[in-house]
């Protein structure tokens, strides 16, 4: 594909845009004299059709229902808004992924990495999407700050939780905040329903977020058990101030972390967009260099470029990543199950360590502390499964370069050895380029007898040669066919492709390790949080330590197991289930949060149980704003050393390592050839 043939496809889709421009002007014009509701009805019937369309076909059918899933938790709309943001979203995604696979043939025109970006964008082509649902958060995290303002104001004034809602409900109508305006109706709804404990249940699966779910709960107690006043001041609205403070840090902490890893995501891709604008450019001023880049080196380290890159990416998406998708009720099976229930159980149980042992112990705590969605059976058949990969990898990849060296040794222009000039004449290359057909000549009318008197004897049958000639063609022909013998594969190779079996085979532990390891941050923000629960609740009327455990477990992320079963044995005994909880959490910073609550379990009231707690308030808020700042800059300088990471390796491995190689063995061998005069 040349120049002309881009330049007159891009021609011809601009041309037709135009046509579609045109004929969608023409009959907006024919259709001027119609109602606005009648083309805003015309407008959301093209994208249902397009909907339906999509539908049926069966590869963009699975987006497509991705796309609206994830939708339908953060926002509350009619079936036509939901399929028209659907239908929107996949159409931007496939624009984009369009336009970028045709820049990055312009800039590379190379077969294999376009075929590998092209896979590559498949896997991460949801970016747009998650950016989308990411903005879509933010906005909806502001508007509740707005909620919450107006609530308090209502509620001086109306000094009921019913009625201010419902004003609340009416004003934010009235000013356009639509998402926020839908939750807060949903609330409304549950206030006055029939089973309000119901429907508040199924407000909290639904929920679009974590504080929603707290300010429903908030109100549910409010209306149900009347507000408590302390020192003349509502502990509802304290519950309301507090609530807000904890948005204020959220949106903080995303809009700063969102500043500082800006555009690092594209920055860790562009070593895939310039890896062969860059070697052409090289070794165009260095001719040297085109040896190198098709040896065996220089694919493997081009290969560990573009492997830096990939793995970069995606070290930054999970960091940019706020919220984690957490499965609630009924999950089907991995394909690592169904594998281990189909076909790898046998060899799955006789590698698993014994229940009660220290291995299958370790093993399990590392699972519950990464919160990783897997048992240690499906852990193993991930091992064997990655394990396998990497072996397959590593035998195709020596096949490959074997194959690959016996084409550069038979059928590209070998450079001169101790040649230090630039870029070679058009008369030089056709003459490397006769002397690989020559040689490619020979040695394939030799077949497999390889022998040095043929090889002697054809060159003299060829007769196109003198005597000084022949010398030197029978010394480089031969020194090609010792390099085709020793083309094979090695049994070292073999010992590498299972060091490389090994090496997948531990993959899965160690990233359970890095999970378990970043999940200590998220816990200990958990632990915060649980703070700004109690001191919610420790003043509300009726309030008990079973209701606080229940609070603390519907918002739990990382506790939420031991939770549960603290609750389900708290009937047996609130001393003992407390201590259980204990021994079964091992994390410092709630374990004082569970001892103040064994002191409540008993005659002390939960408001005197906590004091301390309330005391230390203004301290923890400063304690917690440091600790956010501090996630926040670890982020940062890891997000910068990762983005810039696949840079630095471009630049090292395809360019400097390459450069220093090739003038030292170029170097080498003049010096050589200088010696022998």
């Amino acid at each position: 594909m040349n120049i002309y043939i881009i330049i007159g496809s891009t021609c011809f889709f601009l041309a037709l845009l135009l046509i579609i421009i045109n004929f969608v002007y023409s009959r907006k014009r024919n259709n001027a004299g119609k109602s606005l509701r009648q083309e805003g009805q015309r407008f959301y019937a093209f994208y249902i059709s397009l909907y339906r369309s999509f539908s049926r076909l069966p590869i963009l059918k699975k987006l497509l229902h991705n796309i609206r899933k994830r939708l339908e938790v953060y926002t509350v709309s009619d079936e036509k808004n939901i399929r028209k943001t659907t239908v929107t979203l996949l159409l931007i995604t496939a624009v984009t992924y369009i336009t970028i696979v045709i820049m990055f043939w312009v800039l590379t025109r190379d077969l294999l990495l376009l075929i590998l970006f092209a896979v590559l964008l498949s896997f991460i082509g949801d970016t747009i999407i998650e950016l989308f649902i990411s903005n879509l958060q933010s906005k909806l995290l502001r508007q509740q700050i707005k909620y919450l303002e107006l609530l308090r104001h209502k509620y001086y004034e109306q000094k009921s939780v019913e009625d201010a809602n419902l004003e609340v409900c009416n004003l934010l109508n009235k000013e356009g905040t639509f998402e926020v305006y839908t939750q807060a109706e949903r609330i409304n709804d549950m206030l006055f329903s029939k089973n309000v404990e119901e429907e508040l249940e199924r407000y909290y699966e639904t929920a679009p977020n974590k504080y929603f779910k707290m300010l429903a709960g908030i109100i549910f107690i409010t209306k149900e058990y009347g507000d408590t006043y302390i020192k003349d001041s509502s502990v509802f609205v304290r519950c309301i101030t507090y609530l807000d403070s904890e948005i204020k840090a959220e949106l903080y902490k995303r809009e700063k972390l969102k500043y500082a890893l800006k555009s690092l995501t594209t920055i860790s891709l562009l070593p895939l967009f310039f890896l062969k604008p860059l070697r052409n450019w090289a070794s165009g001023s260095f001719a040297p260099l085109e040896s190198f880049y098709t040896s065996r080196m220089g694919i493997i380290l081009g290969m560990a470029t573009v492997l830096t890159s990939i793995v970069c990416y995606i070290i930054l998406r999970n960091l940019q990543r706020f919220d984690k998708n957490i499965n609630i009720g009924y999950v089907k099976k991995t394909f690592e199950e169904r594998l281990y229930d189909k076909l790898l159980h046998p060899v799955v149980d006789r590698l698993v360590p014994r229940e009660y042992s220290k291995q299958s112990q370790y093993l399990t705590e590392l699972i519950k502390s990464a919160m990783a969605p897997v048992n240690i059976y499906s852990l193993y058949v991930r091992r064997l499964l990655i394990g396998l990969v990497a072996f397959i990898f590593g035998v195709c990849m020596f096949l490959g370069l074997n194959a690959y060296s016996r084409y550069t040794i038979l059928y590209l222009p070998q450079m001169p050895e101790g040649y230090l000039g630039g870029k070679l004449s058009v008369q030089e290359y056709e003459k490397l380029k006769n002397i690989a057909d020559f040689d490619r000549k020979i040695i394939l009318s030799l077949g497999k007898n390889l022998n040095k008197d043929l090889v002697l004897e054809k060159l003299f049958e060829n007769g196109q040669l003198n005597n000084q000639e022949v010398s030197v063609a029978y010394e480089r022909i031969n020194k090609k066919i010792y390099m085709l013998s020793n083309n094979i594969f090695w049994w070292w190779q073999l010992i590498v492709c299972f060091f490389m079996f090994t090496a997948g085979y531990w993959v899965p532990i160690l990233s359970l390790g890095i999970m378990a390891r970043a999940r200590k941050i998220d816990m200990e923000d958990e632990v915060s949080q649980f703070q700004t629960i109690i001191l919610m609740l420790m003043h509300m009327n009726r309030i008990h330590v079973q209701e606080i455990l229940e609070w603390m477990e519907a918002f739990s992320v990382h506790f939420k197991e031991p939770l549960q079963k603290c609750i389900l044995n708290f009937s047996s005994g609130p001393y003992e289930a407390l201590e259980q909880l204990k021994e079964e959490v091992g994390f410092s910073p709630l374990l004082a949060i569970i001892d103040n609550l064994q002191l409540a379990s008993s005659d002390l009231e939960v408001s005197k149980a906590f004091e301390e707690l309330e005391n230390e308030m203004s301290f923890n808020r400063e304690t917690r704003k440091d600790s956010n700042e501090r996630i926040v800059e670890k982020k940062k300088n890891l997000g910068n050393m990762i983005g810039f990471l696949p840079v630095y390796m471009m630049i090292i491995l395809y360019l400097i390592i390459p450069m220093v190689v090739s003038g030292m063995n170029s170097i080498s061998a003049f010096y050589k050839q200088i010696m022998q005069i």
